[in-house]
């Protein structure tokens, strides 16, 4: 899985920029611009593939995602519908605009996947950390009912509030895999298959 953590600006990315071209609403003909210096920017330098089923670079995926993303204000969707990759006059043919294409389409489409691979683990992982909370919630909400029982003691008070913090714990990891990252993941495979699916253009510039 691709962390898209780290915030990336034109400062650190080195190899291509962010651009994107304004909303224009009278001609709803906005796109998102991802320029590359070379083509090597482009491609994973490990993959051995021909060019139309070679696996995108993790920068050139990242910058592609954020930039679909990056639509301006007015626009009609949550992200861009036609993306155009920008590279060297020099190095573009028509065959290398086809495989360029045919790989992005087939990486994002492979990443999606992978996602929801992903997000059935997920489910599986959140199904096994609910019944560790059971297993650690039952005990503990017997011992706070015992040690309620003891009020003024200091001991009982200090017991009786580690067993809450065990179960808050217990039972915030599997309401995270199962709401907060079993979203995510399922979010971010949408945004991967449209990108897949969309309009796409390799242009000089």
């Amino acid at each position: 899985m691709v962390m898209l953590d780290k915030v990336y600006t034109p400062h650190t990315l080195r190899g291509f920029e962010m651009s994107s071209m304004p909303f224009d609403k009278h001609r709803n003909n906005a796109f998102a611009t991802v320029p590359f210096r070379t083509i090597a920017h482009v491609y994973d330098a490990d993959d051995p593939s021909v060019e139309e089923k070679r696996e995108l670079s993790d920068r050139a995926e990242k910058q592609i995602f954020r930039e679909v993303l990056n639509v301006p204000t007015g626009y009609p969707d949550s992200l861009y519908k036609h993306l155009d990759i920008r590279l060297p006059a020099p190095e573009l043919t028509p065959e290398r605009e086809a495989a360029i294409i045919a790989a992005v389409r087939a990486h994002f489409h492979n990443r999606a996947l992978d996602f929801l691979r992903d997000r059935k683990l997920t489910m599986r992982v959140g199904l096994r950390e609910i019944r560790l909370t059971l297993a650690v919630c039952i005990p503990s909400f017997i011992g706070i009912a015992i040690c309620s029982q003891f009020k003024g003691s200091p001991i009982s008070e200090v017991i009786e509030n580690v067993l809450v913090i065990f179960c808050w714990v217990t039972i915030w990891q599997p309401f995270q895999s199962l709401v907060f990252d079993r979203w995510t993941q399922s979010e971010t495979a949408k945004v991967y298959q449209k990108i897949a699916e969309m309009e796409i253009s390799v242009t000089a510039g």
